[in-house]
């Protein structure tokens, strides 16, 4: 799901993920629309050639390659039925393929108008599926999709539902779930969506990462709290995930507010490393005596 974790807009990945839940949200691996993919897998080339009808309503040149590959794999590995949780994962492959699609159907070609036309048929495609599954998954009893039609389309009745998730535990077992809770819980209660991505970066390691931009929530919130060690920390480990992040300001800041910052930049690499072995707790890490 793609939820943008800050905290102006926490409530829509892009799931780690839960896309961007952000997954919260959680990599795939790209695909490719020629070749050889992951053994004894059939590559996409040879799907298309197989079953055209899984790729003749996409763009059929090579704009969005690894979207539309991840779309026709999809499609072929759940030709007869897809569960609850796949049905989620294909709205947000649609949702990637539709922004991708978008851009590429604005590109005019003077000569070549077919392949504006191939586009443009890419993109009513991604429309009607989103819609197709949107009403499909409407009512599903799956806090996957609960939280996608309360992101989405502010669905209370699906903000309920996975709120009922979250009472009985079932968010537990995925740290994406966890950030898309904070990012309801952020708006009346930022000690309680605090705590609950903490929850989450405890259950994460190098190969599950949440998003970057948790990182930068956790900072923002700690600037809420007149906090900058704790803001400082968690914009170091933002930074190292990628995060955009100005970290000469956030320094600068911690200086003058007098925070030993050799001290936060070491308990900072403990954390990263601490995220990237899948172990990491924030109450034996001593954040809370920041």
């Amino acid at each position: 799901m793609l939820i943008n974790y800050n905290k102006q807009s926490f409530s829509h990945y892009s799931p780690y993920s839960f896309g961007k839940f952000s997954s919260i949200l959680l990599c795939s691996a790209v695909l490719c629309l020629s070749g050889c993919d992951s053994w004894g897998e059939k590559s996409i080339a040879q799907i298309c050639q197989d079953s055209p009808s899984l790729c003749n309503d996409l763009n059929p040149d090579a704009w969005c390659r690894s979207e539309k590959a991840e779309i026709i794999r999809h499609r072929f590995n759940h030709q007869i039925e897809a569960t609850e949780k796949q049905n989620y994962d294909m709205l947000l492959k649609w949702e990637d393929y539709k922004v991708c699609i978008a851009k590429a159907a604005g590109i005019r070609h003077v000569k070549h108008r077919e392949k504006e036309a191939g586009r443009m048929k890419g993109l009513l495609t991604a429309e009607r599926e989103l819609k197709r599954l949107a009403w499909k998954t409407k009512n599903a009893e799956n806090p996957y999709l609960a939280y996608y039609h309360w992101s989405r389309f502010s669905d209370a009745d699906a903000r309920a539902r996975f709120m009922r998730f979250a009472k009985d535990g079932s968010l537990y077992n995925d740290p994406a779930l966890l950030v898309a809770l904070a990012s309801i819980q952020i708006k009346t209660d930022e000690e309680a969506a605090r705590n609950t991505l903490y929850e989450a970066l405890e259950r994460v390691n190098n190969d599950n990462m949440v998003e970057n931009a948790v990182f930068l929530s956790l900072s923002t919130l700690a600037i809420d709290q007149e906090n900058v060690a704790t803001a400082y920390l968690w914009a170091i480990v933002a930074s190292h995930f990628n995060a955009p992040v100005d970290i000469p300001a956030y320094r600068q800041m911690a200086i003058a507010s007098n925070v030993n910052t050799d001290e936060i930049e070491s308990k900072a690499e403990e954390v990263i490393d601490d995220l990237q072995d899948g172990k990491f707790n924030a109450y034996r890490a001593g954040i809370h005596k920041l």
